[in-house]
Order: C-alpha cells, then sequence, then structure tokens
C-alpha cells in the first residue's frame, strides 16, 4: 500500500484527482440544498414565464394571419380569373356579333353610308341654310368683315405653334409665307400648317433683298425650288407670292406668274421686337379687307398676336386667308401683270348697281337695234330686185353700227372697273411701268415698293430667332 504521509504516493495523487474532476462538483451540488425563493424574485420568474407564454402566442397568431392572408388572396385572385374570362368571352361573342352587323349592312346599304359621310363633312365652297360659306374647316360669312394675317419669313415650330394655337380660338385663319431653306429644316411645321387649314405663300428661297436684280432664270429658280419644298413637306403647291422686301422689276414680271401679294399695314416688328408696338400698329389701323404684315420668327409678334386676334375678333372682323379674301371679295387677281396686290376692299353696292344698269341700258339698245334692222330687212324684201342692193348696203352700214355700239360699251364697262379698281386702291403698281410705256430706254431697272427701312430690316433665313 501507499504510504499516505509520503508526498509521491499513489494514494494522494488519486485523492489529487477526484477533487479536480467536474463530475464530482456536480454530484456536489446536487446534494446541496435549494434555497427558497424571495418574493421579488418570484415575481419576476412569473413575469418572466408570462412573457415568454405571450411571444409564443403571438408567433402562434402570426403564423395563423398569414395563412388566412395568403388563402384570401388565393380567393380573390381565383375570383379575378373567373371574371376576367368571363369577360373576355363576352367581350369576343361582342366582338364576333358586331363582325357580322358590320359585314351584313356593308352588304346591304353601302350608298347610305356614302350619303351620311358626305353630309357629316361640307366640301369647300359649300353654302348652308344661312349663307354662310364652308372653307378652311370652318363657316365664314360673305357679308361680314374680314382681314388677312400674313407672317413671312417662316417657319419657326415654336412661334407658329403659338399663332395657330390663338387662331384656332377665333376660327381664323392665317397666309405664311415661307422661305425655301426654313421649309427643308422644319417639313413637319409646314405639313401641320396645312392640316390645321391656313395657307402656305412663296417668299423665295433664301431670302435675297436684292432677287430682282439676279436676272430671269435666278429669280424663277428661286420660287421653284420654294414650291418645290413645300410641296414635298405638306402635298400644296403655294397659290401666291410675295417678294422680299416687295422689290419688283421688269425681271421679276417675266420669272414670276403668280399674284404677287403686298400688304396694307406693316407692323415692321422685325424692328422694334416690341409686342406692344406691334399690337398698337395694327390696331390703330386695321380696316375691312386689310393685309397685315408681320414675321413668323419672333417671340414678341407671337405675344402681340395673343391680344391683337381676340381683339380683332370682338371688333367683328373675320381673319381668312390671302386666297379666301380674294375669293369672298370677288376680285380677278392674276400673275406677270406689273402689280402687287395690297388689299382687297368690299365693293360698294352703288358701283355694282352702277354696273347693272349701264349694262341693262347697253342691252336694250342693241336689241333695239337688231329689231329695227330685222323690221326693214323684211320690207326690203317685198319691194323689187333693184331697191334690194341699196337696202343690202343700208343693212350692212346698220350692222356696223350696232358693232361699233357694242364696242364704246365694252370700252366703257373695261373703264368703269379701272376706275372702280383705282378708286379702291387695292393694288400697287410698279413705278417703272408708266416710264416704259412712255420711253423703254429710259426705265428703271429696280424698283421697290417698299420703304427704305423694310429692305434694310431682311433677316437672315438661317436664324431661327
Amino acid at each position: 500500500m501507499a504510504d499516505k504521509r509520503k508526498l509521491g504516493s499513489g494514494e494522494k495523487k488519486f485523492r489529487d484527482r477526484s477533487q479536480n474532476h467536474p463530475s464530482s462538483n456536480r454530484v456536489q451540488n446536487k446534494v446541496k440544498r435549494k434555497r427558497p425563493l424571495t418574493e421579488e424574485e418570484k415575481r419576476l420568474l412569473m413575469r418572466k414565464r408570462a412573457k415568454l407564454k405571450r411571444q409564443k402566442e403571438a408567433r402562434k397568431a402570426r403564423i395563423i394571419f398569414a395563412f388566412v392572408v395568403l388563402f384570401t388572396l388565393f380567393m380573390v385572385f381565383q375570383v379575378f380569373a373567373m371574371a376576367f374570362r368571363f369577360l373576355e368571352k363576352r367581350r369576343e361573342a361582342q366582338k364576333g356579333e358586331l363582325e357580322t352587323v358590320v359585314e351584313s349592312s356593308m352588304e346591304t346599304s353601302p350608298e347610305t353610308e356614302e350619303e351620311s359621310t358626305e353630309e357629316t363633312t361640307p366640301e369647300n365652297g359649300e353654302t348652308n341654310a344661312e349663307g354662310l360659306v364652308f372653307s378652311g374647316g370652318r363657316y365664314i360669312d360673305p357679308e361680314k368683315p374680314m382681314v388677312a394675317l400674313t407672317f413671312d419669313d417662316g417657319p419657326d415650330v415654336q412661334v407658329d405653334g403659338i399663332l395657330m394655337d390663338e387662331l384656332e380660338k377665333v376660327n381664323g385663319r392665317a397666309t405664311f409665307f415661307v422661305v425655301g431653306q426654313r421649309v427643308e429644316k422644319f417639313p413637319e411645321d409646314i405639313k401641320n400648317t396645312v392640316e390645321r387649314g391656313h395657307e402656305i405663300g412663296n417668299h423665295s428661297y433664301d431670302h435675297d433683298i436684292h432677287l430682282s436684280k439676279k436676272g430671269v432664270d435666278y429669280i424663277r429658280n428661286e420660287f421653284d425650288k420654294t414650291d418645290a419644298a413645300v410641296e414635298k413637306a405638306s402635298g400644296v403647291k403655294p397659290a401666291l407670292v410675295r417678294l422680299p422686301g416687295g422689290n419688283y422689276s421688269n425681271d421679276v414680271k417675266t420669272a414670276v406668274q403668280k399674284p404677287l401679294i403686298f400688304w396694307t399695314i406693316d407692323t415692321e416688328d422685325w424692328r422694334s421686337r416690341d409686342a406692344e408696338k406691334t399690337k398698337n400698329t395694327i390696331l390703330s389701323n386695321i380696316k375691312d379687307g386689310d393685309i397685315v404684315l408681320m414675321h413668323a420668327l419672333y417671340l414678341s409678334t407671337a405675344e402681340a398676336c395673343k391680344t391683337v386676334i381676340p381683339e380683332l375678333n370682338a371688333r367683328g372682323y373675320q381673319l381668312v386667308t390671302v386666297s379666301e379674301l380674294i375669293h369672298f371679295r370677288g376680285q380677278d387677281v392674276a400673275g406677270g401683270n406689273g402689280i402687287q396686290y395690297k388689299n382687297f376692299p368690299p365693293v360698294a353696292k352703288e358701283t355694282v348697281a352702277s354696273s347693272v344698269s349701264s349694262e341693262n341700258l347697253q342691252s336694250t339698245t342693241v336689241t333695239e337695234s337688231s329689231r329695227s334692222s330685222t323690221v326693214e330687212s323684211t320690207a326690203s324684201t317685198t319691194k323689187k330686185s333693184s331697191t334690194n342692193t341699196s337696202e343690202s348696203s343700208s343693212t350692212k352700214t346698220k350692222s356696223t353700227d350696232t358693232k361699233t355700239t357694242k364696242k364704246s360699251s365694252t370700252e366703257s364697262s373695261k373703264k368703269a372697273s379701272k376706275e372702280t379698281t383705282k378708286e379702291n386702291g387695292n393694288v400697287v403698281d410698279s413705278p417703272d411701268s408708266s416710264a416704259e410705256s412712255r420711253n423703254p430706254e429710259k426705265a428703271p431697272v429696280e424698283t421697290s415698293a417698299q420703304a427704305p427701312a423694310n429692305i434694310a430690316g431682311a433677316i437672315d433665313a438661317d436664324d431661327p430667332n
């Protein structure tokens, strides 16, 4: 046996190992008696247990709620799917019924459909029961005052849009004299302008202020290129021309065979760039049949038109294109005649009545002379052959007299019409026309029907603003 007194003996080592072994400590702890809990510890323990219980119940409630939500969503989805399938079937059935009805109606009554479409969309020039004439997508009263607003040097997308919106509010239309170079840059704007019922005029290709000096071929090419650009963009070829600066010459007369449109009121908006001044210039000078000159490049002009257009409408003016103004005033315009038309005032009723009465008088004199000649011819047939020769000569002289009376009547009517046009003052005769008739050698090469200020105001066609 090992000696307990010796430090290195085996019994002491065993005892030391048993004291350090953890299992022996557990047994000793279990053996120990538990001490009683205090009231505070009991309350804490109860709170802890209650908290754990509530957490378990809340977890169960969340799980149940999630299952319920998923189930309701599934049921709602099924309901919507059933409703959608039902609506699809119903729509297909209605579509099939409509197709059958349309096919049957197209087979039975194509003529009635054509009549209904013709009734809903009147043609230009058609007159309704009230005497209004359909033109440019709206009705015009030929008896009421009308003026033509014209805008040069465009197109400009922003300014044109503002102008057309303001005109649309009062069922108005305008004429845009465009430059060919800018038409090629903004073809969609030209197409939109034509679709909205406005008129496109030709203002040359590059707005050369000295265009009238460049020769016949050059001038003709300038306007032909612009016509081609406008027709390519909108499908419509311009019918009217406005010369850059209004400058006119014999070469222009030879090259341009379309009516030349001048203006009555020059706002000089390109010079002032002042909306208030432009507005005052128009409203203080406007008259029935006037043509107003503005430029579609400046926001100040668009701002002025926001006031001018409703004010003109309130004064009773109808805003029409230049072609509409020519048509409703019954004017006969032509190109290549050395005339620039500046306005189309209403024709006075007195002049119309006088012209009608003069025509009636002329017709009565002609009929009386014809009656007398027929009576004498019948009487001459009963006489002898010798007298027939003398009477035939007398009838010849009388017929020549009737011809001279007809010629004099036509000449007097032409003179009267010329005098009325001159009194109205709706044309700008080229100053060199009278000089050419007197002495062709001394006729000037170029003349300007516009003030020098407007000639100096030529704009650069490449600058949109």
